[in-house]
């Protein structure tokens, strides 16, 4: 199964090698996969009576349902809204023997739906299975692991999760080069962004007035995306 994921994530790593604006591959990756996800939910897919049945009972969440909105494929979406309102209607008119018992039922099901999303659903999954192909791709590739020294850095959220796929595939030595070499490249990110804020919030003190900023005036926008991860810039 991880086979299918093979070209994408080498993509994925190949154009980090070559611009390191484009940041973490694992972002870049998770954002195709999430522009996949509403391309089909949109078109293709909508009409599959297997995912619309997924979509009546699951909905999306609030951010998904913008995302699709922005899109502008107001037929597709509307059709989807009305299916999955007759779905919510079914469950608040559900018959019961005692009202109250019913309407609470009814109700742990309305607070179940806020909390699911059958986009992120798609897109966590899928993930999850790039991540594992990015950890084989290390152990059986050794060209992968030179695009892997070589990519600008993995967000913290990433790099963690990387780091347990790995762990879940290798054994003794493997894993212990893996994390030395994976560790290595985000030490180096961490040192760099940590130079950048210290020389940031010092320019603010008049002592230091005359000394250059550099790169450190965008300290922040670099630190952030390393911390939390962030969304690529274009729509690959």
């Amino acid at each position: 199964m991880e086979q299918i994921y093979t070209i994408p994530v080498n993509e994925a790593f190949e154009k980090g090698q070559q611009d390191e604006s484009r940041g973490c591959p694992f972002c870049r990756l998770r954002r195709m996969l999430e522009l996949n996800e509403l391309d089909l939910i949109l078109g293709a897919s909508m009409m599959e009576p297997d995912v619309r049945q997924k979509t009546n009972e699951q909905g999306f969440c609030p951010d998904h349902y913008t995302k699709m909105m922005q899109r502008g494929k107001r037929l597709p979406l509307s059709l989807i809204l009305q299916s999955h309102l007759a779905e919510v209607d079914k469950m608040l008119k559900k018959p019961g023997l005692a009202p109250a018992l019913s309407g609470a039922e009814s109700a742990k099901k309305l607070k179940g739906l806020s909390e699911d999303c059958y986009i992120c659903g798609r897109v966590e999954s899928n993930f999850e299975k790039m991540m594992g192909t990015a950890a084989l791709l290390w152990e059986s590739d050794p060209d992968f692991k030179y695009k892997c020294m070589a990519q600008p850095y993995f967000c913290l959220p990433h790099f963690a999760q990387y780091v347990a796929a790995a762990k879940a595939r290798m054994k003794g030595k493997t894993f212990a080069d893996f994390y030395k070499s994976v560790y290595k490249l985000e030490e180096r990110v961490l040192a760099d962004r940590q130079d950048k804020i210290d020389r940031f919030v010092k320019s603010f003190d008049y002592r230091y007035s005359k000394e250059p900023w550099d790169d450190a005036k965008t300290a922040i926008e670099q630190v952030m995306p390393v911390l939390n991860g962030t969304d690529c810039l274009d729509d690959e």
